[in-house]
């Protein structure tokens, strides 16, 4: 079963590089909607990532 974690993180961050793109063009709000989003989005994909990563080490299936 897909989760579709790491895609949505990955399009979180693309969204995140897009509004700081867009404050760096000199747009003052965005630079306010980063870095109320940058927190939020950052620990998604990091838990996105690192829950992938453990996942993939660790056997949960008991049946053995």
């Amino acid at each position: 079963m897909k989760t579709w974690k790491r895609e949505t993180a990955i399009g979180l961050f693309v969204g995140l590089f897009a509004f700081a793109g867009w404050g760096a063009a000199g747009n003052e709000s965005a630079i306010e909607v980063v870095s109320v989003l940058a927190l939020p989005v950052i620990l998604f994909g990091m838990g996105a990532f690192g829950l992938d990563a453990v996942s993939k080490q660790i056997n949960i299936d008991r049946r053995e």
